[in-house]
């Protein structure tokens, strides 16, 4: 893997953490295509570069993610509450999750 592909992943991982917070569908929706392109082309690349500063860029790109996976996280939970509320409104249950026993 280059210094060049974490680069990428980088970039990749910010955009989609701006998209998250944004309200565009079509960029999140972009964003998410950049950020698989950027993982499936490092997957490729063999090598990984050896530096000081590689420990440093992996923590960064780690912590990104983090960041990414919480605000997915919230707003998972916030659409989940919106349609509980939306449920509550119709005098219907909850629309939780419930497995199917079979």
């Amino acid at each position: 893997m280059s210094l060049a592909s974490l680069d990428r992943l980088t970039a990749a991982h910010e955009a989609l953490i701006r998209a998250l917070d944004g309200n565009d569908l079509g960029v999140l929706d972009e964003a998410s295509r950049a950020l698989a392109g950027a993982v499936a082309a490092a997957r490729t690349e063999g090598d990984w570069p050896t530096g000081p500063d590689l420990k440093e860029r992996l923590l960064n790109l780690a912590a990104l993610a983090h960041v990414a996976q919480i605000r997915v996280n919230f707003l998972t939970d916030k659409i989940r509450r919106r349609i509980d509320a939306v449920a509550a409104l119709r005098g219907e249950p909850a629309m939780t999750y419930q497995p199917v026993h079979r």
